[in-house]
């Protein structure tokens, strides 16, 4: 990747190149990395404790309230869609919101199993999640392929926004989203500016931010009034750092074991999880076949990924299902899918960003060196907010190459180091400066780059940082999610905390078992270096810290020796603990002050568990510590100087061998004589001590000390006595136990109301629209009751009418004569036959007279 003319542009005193690198072995590709791999610094300062599942206990309880804010579609909020869209749809595609309005047509179903168990692996000191195959974390890649969000335009600020012109009721006026529809939905009428605003914020509160108010707010209006002007927001930006203050303070109600109420856009959450993890879910359809509602209600072909993935059923919680998921987070998969947009060429959405037409598309490239470019995500559109004020969440696309195409190397967090990774802005030009600071960070891209998801080191770092991040048993994890879990063998015995240690210690105490007790007293040395310690447990992460003050924070700088660890050892825990210095940098949620404990933490768990840590480089071998000079020298060293024979060193059979058969049978008889005297055994070690060698003195010579054990012993038996004498005791204290349970057990059902809680903020939910639609039915009626009295008025002054023009008719109809014409013809017709008859007897008889004349 050729660099651009400003590569020299400083960002934190680190030069871009020290940023983004081309890849040396990646033809046409690119790899998002450091110049060189720091896999000790890094493992100290990432800070594993601020994952919740390394130190917390699971409670799913702790979700109660957390994923009530959902976005589904009330009531009339699809009419109130079809008619603003029919005024101002161009300019929702213009801004880059049309595409995540048309989300909100659709409901969408929970996943209460996944959102319930994912939380627990995000690490607010890096913003993303930690799976055992490496970490993951939504990108603006993946705001703009599921939403269609802006990304480009400059990131909203709080202390920017204008001041609404007109207000809108508040929470106590409309106490439930069905009340503010009604208040501001217009049935006639053009669609004003104000009605236009109230909508979009319906639709920010509801639909995109989900604010655990449950009630129409205030925080999102003056964003509202932006949009409704046309003006083009980062809104992308915005969403994805609200999607990382949401999972931040999800983090800090785990640590306080408190129940977590924050709401917040889960439903990306959830997008985005079964996005990534398809594979693991049955009968995952293809996307390109799913169908989402339009306007009207009819099922269409899905045009984005985000109406894709909405189709999808949801669950709700069931504990196996729940452990099921968190074991697929715990333990990784084996084939990942990083980048699952290979199919973007099967969906219209997004327009201004086409991964088919990656190479011809110039504003394509462009999006994406804004997608893999860090920054400072805005958040907090209100400062009268008391939980999100003005600040901002820093994004390291870095952390997650493979999920953006790119060849993944071992990180380095220079914004982690060297800024807070979250802190409150105090005002607009602190706000502007923080939100554009990499906005001159020009990242070229090639037209011809082919994206790839090859690893150049980074399994080595995710080795040692996965070591101490999942360093817990999985199988007692699964049983706090899932009572019924059966545990299996190999998942009990990954994990050593203080309180296990503790347990083994008092078990080797009173364990009266011979063998294991002279291994303990052969094991036993005046120098406690050698003994082993068990793991502290880690401590809890500190409380959020004012980005205003200033603290001194530990950095690694160089690899420590220890004088009292041997060369292995100090060759093993190279790479996990070091020298430090003392430097100032600003206070933020972060706290690298424990990272020397961390250090330390990872050197006991090498010793303790008797694993080496990989390392990048292996300290090369001492000579004299089983070297083979023969293979380095050009010479035979016995020409020069002749070996020492070994035989002098080996003891003598003949002098050796009935002691060391006494001591052997000195040590197989039982412990409690042992401890009572070993004057004996160590007479016989004193005596043939000249004729063993070292190594051998140095394994018997601990068993002349056993008599200091003897208390030890003697208390351990003694417990182990009263112990089987307790039997009925321990039975009596487990029955009693039992009832004790079963007590409190029906205590937490009548005590625990949060399901009633539940219930009963859904009946009155329910009562509110039903009160809403008896007030809308009383209306009906008294308009219908109006409008029959009216009628009836009408009708009177109608039938009056009728009655006079009826009189008017009945007299006029009285002028009129009566008969028919046929009936008359016919009288004339009769009268006319009369007079036609005499006629015709006269012409008769004339004609008889005329006849009789020619005849005479």
């Amino acid at each position: 990747m050729a660099e651009s003319s400003n590569t020299n542009a400083m960002v934190f005193g680190l030069k871009v190149s020290d940023i983004l690198l081309p890849h040396p072995s990646l033809a046409n590709s690119m790899c998002l990395g450091p110049r060189s791999s720091e896999s000790s610094a890094l493992l100290i300062s990432c800070e594993a404790n601020r994952i919740p599942f390394v130190n917390q206990n699971l409670d799913l309880s702790s979700w109660a309230d957390c994923l009530r804010a959902w976005p589904n579609p009330p009531e009339g909020w699809v009419a109130w869609y079809n008619r603003v869209s029919k005024t101002h749809y161009a300019t929702w595609e213009a801004i880059g919101i049309a595409d995540a309005l048309s989300l909100s047509l659709s409901p969408l179903e929970k996943n209460e199993n996944i959102l319930k168990t994912i939380g627990y692996f995000w690490s607010d000191a890096l913003n993303c999640f930690m799976f055992g195959h490496g970490p993951m974390t939504p990108t603006l890649l993946d705001v703009a392929m599921i939403t269609g969000l802006d990304i480009a335009s400059p990131s909203p600020s709080a202390f920017k926004l204008p001041k609404v012109p007109f207000t809108l009721s508040s929470k106590k006026e409309c106490t439930s989203w069905g009340a503010y529809l009604n208040r501001y939905m217009k049935t006639k009428g053009p669609v004003t500016e104000r009605e236009h605003t109230a909508f979009l914020n319906f639709w920010l509160e509801h639909f995109i931010f989900c604010g655990p108010s449950l009630a129409p707010t205030k925080n999102y209006l003056s964003l509202a009034y932006e949009l409704a002007k046309g003006t083009q927001l980062g809104l992308g930006k915005l969403f994805l750092g609200e999607v990382y203050r949401s999972l931040q303070l999800m983090s800090v109600k785990l640590f306080s074991q408190k129940t977590v109420k924050t709401g917040g856009p889960w439903w990306f959450i959830q997008l985005w999880a079964q996005l990534y993890f398809q594979n693991q879910i049955p009968d995952f359809p293809p996307l390109a076949t799913c169908t989402f509602p339009d306007a009207n209600g009819k099922e269409i072909r899905c045009t984005s990924y985000g109406q894709a993935l909405y189709g999808l059923p949801g669950s709700r919680l069931i504990p196996k299902e729940a452990a099921g998921w968190f074991k697929i987070f715990f333990q990784g998969l084996d084939n990942p899918l990083f980048f699952p947009y290979t199919e973007s060429e099967n969906f219209e959405n997004p327009v201004s960003f086409r991964l088919d037409n990656f190479a011809d598309d110039a504003s394509t490239r462009h999006l994406y060196s804004i997608m893999i470019r860090p920054c400072f995500l805005p958040v907090g559109m209100s400062t009268s907010n008391r939980i999100i004020k003005p600040g901002y969440e820093s994004y390291q696309p870095v952390v997650v190459a493979r999920q953006l195409g790119l060849g993944q190397v071992p990180p380095h967090f220079f914004l982690h180091h060297l800024t807070a990774s979250r802190a409150e802005l105090p005002d607009i030009l602190t706000g502007q400066r923080c939100y554009t600071f990499f906005d001159a960070l020009a990242i070229p891209i090639p037209h011809n780059l082919r994206f790839t998801f090859t690893t150049d080191g980074f399994e080595t770092w995710w080795s040692m940082w996965k070591t101490h991040a999942f360093r817990r048993a999985l199988g007692p994890l699964l049983r706090q999610l899932d009572a019924e879990y059966d545990v299996p063998a190999d998942q009990t015995s990954t994990e050593e905390n203080s309180s296990g240690a503790a347990e083994s210690s008092q078990r080797d105490s009173s364990s009266g078992n011979s063998e294991r007790s002279t291994t303990q007293s052969q094991t036993a040395s005046p120098a406690p270096a050698s003994k082993k310690r068990s793991i502290p447990e880690p401590p809890a992460p500190q409380a959020p810290t004012k980005s205003g003050s200033r603290v001194k924070r530990r950095c690694v700088k160089r690899a420590r020796k220890d004088p009292r660890a041997s060369p292995s050892s100090q060759e093993t825990n190279d790479t996990s603990s070091g020298d430090v210095e003392e430097v100032l940098m600003p206070s933020a949620t972060l706290d690298l002050a424990t990272s020397t404990i961390v250090a330390d933490q990872v050197a006991n768990l090498a010793k303790s568990t008797e694993k080496p840590i990989i390392t990048t480089s292996a300290a090369p071998p001492t000579l004299g510590e089983g070297c083979d000079l023969s293979s380095l020298l050009t010479f035979d060293p016995e020409s020069i100087e002749p070996t020492t024979s070994k035989a002098s060193e080996e003891p003598s059979p003949s002098t050796v061998h009935g002691p060391l058969q006494r001591l052997k049978d000195l040590l197989s008889s039982s412990i409690e004589t042992l401890v009572e005297n070993s004057e004996e055994v160590k007479g016989i070690l004193e005596d043939i001590q000249p004729h063993l060698p070292m190594t051998l003195q140095v394994k018997l010579w601990p068993a002349v000390t056993l008599s200091v054990f003897k208390s030890r012993v003697q208390s351990a038996r003694q417990r182990i006595n009263l112990r089987h004498t307790q039997l009925p005791l321990r039975a009596d204290i487990a029955d009693k136990c039992q009832r004790l349970n079963e007590k409190k057990a029906a205590l937490d059902a009548k005590t625990d109301t949060s399901a009633n809680s539940a219930e009963l903020e859904t009946l009155r939910k329910e009562l509110e629209n039903l009160e809403e639609r008896v007030r809308v039915t009383k209306q009906l009626i008294q308009d219908k009751e109006a409008l029959i009295a009216r009628s009836q008025e009408e009708a009177k002054g109608l039938t009056a009418d009728l009655k006079t023009d009826l009189a008017e008719i009945r007299a006029l109809s009285s002028q009129l004569v009566t008969g028919k014409d046929e009936d008359d013809e016919a009288e004339i017709a009769e009268v006319d036959r009369i007079r036609r008859r005499p006629s015709r007897l006269q012409q008769r008889f004339l004609e008889s007279n005329v006849l009789l004349f020619l005849n005479s």
